[in-house]
């Protein structure tokens, strides 16, 4: 008995030890599967830092271009080849966009090749930079954008290249770029990553033969943000990752490619990211783990049934520790933590996982005012409740929320709809909000959102997968810019959206006219001292909700859909009208095409004859359209004089009119351009360029009026330069006739 007893012991030992070991392993193997999830979460962190660190850069570097090319002045400058001028326009942008960290280096290169302008070091410039950088030579070649890394003398860019056009004619191309350091500091102040710059060895050795670079294989590292690479084993080889102790803490090393316009390797990044507490939590729990079994070997003899239910419950606590880990490294970068919705991180994960159909990007109007005026408490509770709102209108279509930085929103189409089905979706969305009004603690807020829509067919695992993203972000802008509610992007959005837009105003326009919704608004001008010496007449349409609309948005839809002379007659009747009740002089806005059109002409001399007062009419001519028919036009203003009419050049300064032809046209007043005064308080040449005019019109015996007075500093530097009249929302905003309680009414 003693013998079967001490076999059955033995066997009982050694089949409670074998089991014990068994477990043991799977449990270890199941907390090294836990280290390198975690490894490999940190890989794709990296991979995912680095290229939006990429996008963010080439984004910004995009925004000042296009901010830049948007300035018709700088264009201008720089088809006259106007160096200085292109300058003092330019320098504002780039020292802006510098400061912020935008952008490093910029320069206007002519289409010939040459350096034209250095933002950055103006007094450089002539050198046929073309023939040194192929990238400039190709983009002047093909006259299309070209964004890349490029390296001078090692030190690598993003940069950014725009072919530049104005009035259909190529002029140059301006480049921009951006340090890479910029986009290391990037990845170190948002994710934590240090990042090294590394050569080819040998290249680095030709080129630097007195410095002494660490190399790895083939490659040499030149620079880093910080010391832990200069203990990297000198057994690492590029590309591979490395996970590597350096000094008591644990780094995961990721090399990346830089590469160049035409995809050549130019460089690489090694992207390292400290996991040291991952590594001491494996360590940890490995630990505990040997302690446990070393107690549950020992007492397994006398409590078997024991031990096995204390194993079997420790595997599942480290089961739940595993997914509970997993969920919060997955809630922390994939979830917006004020929200709750998934994040800006977790839909371009998705976009490279899955099919999309559409992205739609919403973002909050004026939401920095309601932040700024109601404070970040109420503003929170905006973002909240809009994406509650948005949330509760997709729920029925196959559609998923995603919350993007600051003020925005994204939706994915995760099914095929057709666009016009898209498109509705979206308007309902927009219409519903807006008739919604929220209440915020007694706070009520009316809230509106702008749209950009990006319908394509994206399958996952695409390399552009972020392409869908941008296009939407800039229907977004876009959409912004042209004061719609949304915008659908295309390739051709500029003459499609123009087109639709032009429909859009031209039945507007028309709706107006036959409904009798026109209207004059009237906006004073005063001498010094502030009494009013007359009126111009300025065109409005009132919507059905009472909106007003200004002319910058419907004058050239009308003009191309023949509805023109319409507006022309309603203005001329019904500021004849203001003279005859009133006795005061008015203004009115006449182009050359008014002058040009027969009927036109024909209607105003008939009012002209009809009008008592017609001496209190002034005609301004607008100076931007450019005088090519002199005779036409002379002729027009020499029958008019004979009634009293008086002639005004309107946006004096910037035009393409000149002194000798307001000496041609027998004028009566300029009309400073409002682009010369609205900064003339703060700008000298500003200030010179109106007192040269100023000093022309008193030797010829015209008045000036200042117009886009809208500050006292602006108005007193005016009345400072000799100006004799003075227009601006600072005086006088423009208001119906009902509103001018200084004219006497009827």
């Amino acid at each position: 008995m003693e013998q079967i007893r001490t076999k059955a012991l033995l066997l009982t030992i050694t089949l409670l030890t074998f089991l014990i070991a068994f477990f043991f392993s799977v449990i270890v193997q199941d907390k090294q599967d836990v280290l390198d999830q975690k490894i490999t979460s940190h890989h794709q962190l990296i991979d995912n830092s680095y290229e939006l660190a990429v996008a963010d850069t080439e984004k910004k570097l995009t925004q000042f271009a296009f901010n830049l090319m948007s300035d018709s002045a700088i264009l201008d400058a720089f088809s006259a080849r106007d160096r200085n001028k292109l300058l003092i326009l330019a320098a504002p942008y780039f020292n802006k966009a510098n400061a912020h960290g935008d952008v490093d280096l910029a320069g206007f290169i002519q289409n010939d090749g040459h350096h034209f302008l250095r933002l950055t070091d103006p007094n450089k410039f002539g050198d046929n930079i073309a023939k040194k950088r192929p990238m400039i030579a190709l983009a002047l070649k093909e006259r299309k954008p070209i964004t890349s890394m490029d390296v001078t003398l090692y030190n690598i860019s993003i940069v950014n290249i725009v072919p530049i056009f104005n009035k259909g004619k190529f002029l140059g191309i301006l480049q921009t770029s951006s340090k890479i350091e910029r986009l290391q500091n990037r990845l170190n102040l948002r994710s934590g990553i240090k990042s090294a710059l590394a050569f080819d060895s040998k290249k680095i050795a030709a080129l630097l033969p007195e410095k002494k670079f660490q190399t790895y294989d083939a490659f040499a590292i030149i620079s880093s943000n910080d010391t832990l690479f200069d203990y990297l084993p000198y057994t690492y080889a590029f590309p591979k990752s490395l996970t590597h102790t350096i000094e008591d803490k644990t780094f995961v090393f990721v090399a990346k490619d830089i590469k160049t316009y035409t995809n050549k390797p130019l460089a690489k990044i090694i992207c390292s990211i400290d996991i040291t507490k991952d590594e001491e939590d494996y360590k940890k729990q490995i630990f505990q783990l040997s302690t446990i079994t070393l107690i549950l070997t020992l007492v397994s003899f006398f409590i078997l049934n024991i031990g096995f239910t204390v194993l079997i419950r420790r595997i599942n606590e480290d089961i739940k520790i595993k997914e509970d880990l997993n969920e919060r490294l997955s809630h922390q970068l994939y979830v917006d933590h004020l929200t709750g919705y998934l994040n800006r991180h977790a839909i371009l994960r998705d976009l490279q996982q899955e099919s999309f159909y559409a992205i739609i990007l919403l973002n909050i109007n004026n939401f920095k005012e309601i932040n700024d005026f109601y404070g970040h408490e109420i503003g929170d509770k905006v973002i909240l409740s809009i994406g509650n709102t948005i949330q509760q209108e997709i729920k029925k279509y196959p559609m998923r929320l995603y919350k993007m930085p600051s003020d925005e929103y994204a939706i994915a189409l995760l099914s095929p709809i057709s666009g016009h089905e898209c498109e509705g979706i979206s308007q309902s969305i927009l219409s519903n909000i807006q008739t919604m009004h929220y209440d915020f603690s007694g706070i009520h807020i009316h809230i509106t959102l702008t749209m950009g829509i990006n319908m394509f067919i994206h399958t996952s695992g695409a390399n552009d997968f972020s392409t869908p993203l941008i296009n939407a972000d800039m229907a977004l802008k876009e959409a912004k810019k042209r004061h719609k509610s949304y915008l659908v992007y295309s390739e051709d959005m500029h003459i499609k959206q123009e087109y639709q837009q032009n429909i859009l105003w031209s039945k507007k326009v028309n709706d107006a006219i036959n409904e009798d919704r026109l209207a004059l608004y009237y906006q004073p001008i005063h001498e010094v001292g502030g009494n009013i010496v007359e009126y111009e007449a300025l065109i409005r349409i009132i919507e059905p909700d009472n909106t007003v609309i200004t002319p910058y948005y419907f004058l050239e839809a009308a003009k191309r859909s023949n509805l023109y002379h319409h507006i022309t007659k309603f203005v001329i009747s019904t500021a004849f009208s203001f003279v005859e009740s009133t006795q005061k002089s008015i203004s009115i806005n006449f182009s050359v095409d008014d002058i040009l059109d027969t009927a036109t002409v024909e209607f105003f001399l008939y009012k002209l004859t009809q009008c008592a007062h017609s001496n209190q009419i002034i005609i301004e001519l607008l100076e931007t359209d450019g005088i090519d028919n002199y005779s036409e036009v002379s002729s027009f203003i020499k029958k008019v004089k004979e009634y009293g009419v008086r002639i005004a050049i309107d946006d004096f300064g910037t035009g393409y009119s000149n002194f000798a032809h307001i000496l041609r046209l027998n004028v009566d007043l300029l009309k400073i351009d409002g682009s010369l005064i609205k900064h003339i308080d703060t700008d000298t040449n500003a200030q010179t360029v109106v007192r040269a005019i100023v000093h022309f019109s008193k030797q010829l015996g015209l008045k000036t009026v200042a117009e886009f007075v809208h500050t006292q500093s602006v108005y007193q530097k005016c009345i400072e330069l000799n100006v004799d009249y003075f227009q601006g929302y600072h005086l006088s905003e423009p208001k119906p006739m009902g509103f001018l309680t200084s004219i006497p009414q009827d």
